[in-house]
C-alpha cells in the first residue's frame, strides 16, 4: 500500500511538470507575452512623447512678440510657458498705449527654454514735460509754430486784435498765466493773448530762493516786478517770515515790467541750497 501511495505521489508530480512545460510550449502564450510586451512599450513611448510636448522638456520653442501688452497681460503667458521676467526700463513714446510693453529682450522669433528670463521696457504712464518757448513778441504764426511742437494752442484775439502788428503778450493754462521756461506736460492746452508788444526793455529776474515772502516782495517791487501766486508747502503761521524754496521764472529769465513771479514757501527750513529748480509739480 505505501509502495502505491508513493508512485501516486510521483505520478501527480510528473503530471504537474507536464502541464506546465505543455503551457510554455503552447504559442498563445509566446503570442499574448509578446503582445503584451508590445502594447507596454507602445503606451510607454506614446507617454513620453505626450509629456515631451507638455513640459517642452527643456527643449527650445520660438518667442512670441509680446509688444502692446500690457505687464499684466504678458505675466499671464510667460507663466503658462514657464519663463519670468525682468522690468528693464520705461521710456517715452507713441508707439504704444501707456504702460504697454514697447521692447522686449530676447527679440521675438528667438528661441528660448524654459526659465528663461525676459527683459522688457514699458511706456511711461506719466507724460514727458516740455519748456515753454519764448514767444513773447511774436506775431500768431510764430508763435504757433513754435508752441504746437509739444502743446496744443488757441488764440483770443480780443477786441483790438491785429493780425499785422499784434504779438503775443501773455499765455495761460486755463486761469494761471504761464510763462517761458516753465514745463507742461506735452499736449497741455496754452491760451495765447496778443496785445501791441511788450517793449523792448528787459528785466532779469533775481533769485528769491532763501529769502522770505517778505523779502522777495520787496525785491520784486524795486525792479518793477510783482508776486504772483503764493503757494505753501507744509503748514504756514507765518506768511510773510516763510522761506521761498522755489520761483517760477527761474532766476535770470527776462521779463518785462510788470510781470508776476510765483513763489513757493516753506514755514521752516532746515537746510536749502541756493538755487531755484526746474520742478514744477509746486505750482
Amino acid at each position: 500500500m505505501k509502495e502505491k501511495k508513493i508512485i501516486s505521489e510521483n505520478a501527480k508530480n510528473d503530471n504537474g511538470l507536464n502541464k506546465e512545460k505543455s503551457f510554455f510550449k503552447n504559442k498563445y502564450f509566446y503570442f499574448h507575452l509578446i503582445s503584451g510586451s508590445i502594447v507596454s512599450l507602445l503606451l510607454f513611448s506614446i507617454l513620453i512623447l505626450f509629456m515631451n510636448s507638455y513640459t517642452l522638456n527643456g527643449e527650445e520653442f520660438e518667442l512670441k512678440d509680446f509688444k502692446s501688452l500690457t505687464i499684466e497681460e504678458a505675466s499671464s503667458e510667460l507663466e503658462q510657458l514657464g519663463l519670468k521676467y525682468h522690468l528693464l526700463d520705461s521710456v517715452f513714446t507713441d508707439s504704444v498705449d501707456k504702460g504697454a510693453i514697447f521692447t522686449q529682450n530676447p527679440i521675438p522669433g528667438t528661441f528660448v527654454k524654459e526659465g528663461r528670463l525676459i527683459y522688457f521696457t514699458v511706456r511711461r504712464i506719466s507724460s514727458q514735460k516740455f519748456e515753454i518757448p519764448d514767444v513773447y513778441n511774436k506775431s500768431k504764426r510764430e508763435a504757433t509754430n513754435q508752441l504746437s511742437l509739444h502743446f496744443k494752442v488757441t488764440f483770443d484775439p480780443l477786441e483790438n486784435y491785429n493780425p499785422i502788428s499784434s504779438v503775443v503778450t501773455m499765455m495761460k493754462v486755463e486761469n494761471h498765466e504761464v510763462r517761458p521756461g516753465q514745463e507742461l506736460i506735452a499736449g497741455t492746452t496754452i491760451t495765447v493773448y496778443f496785445g501791441f508788444g511788450r517793449g523792448n526793455s528787459t528785466i532779469i529776474v533775481p533769485l528769491l530762493v532763501g529769502n522770505s515772502a517778505k523779502e522777495a516782495k520787496i525785491t520784486l517791487e524795486q525792479i518793477n516786478l510783482k508776486v504772483g501766486s503764493i503757494k505753501s508747502k507744509g503748514e504756514i503761521s507765518d506768511t510773510l517770515n516763510a522761506i521761498v524754496i522755489n520761483q517760477r521764472p527761474l532766476s535770470e529769465s527776462k521779463l518785462q515790467a510788470g510781470d508776476m513771479v510765483d513763489l513757493v514757501i516753506k514755514q521752516f527750513v532746515d537746510s536749502l541750497q541756493s538755487t531755484d529748480s526746474t520742478i514744477i509739480e509746486d505750482f
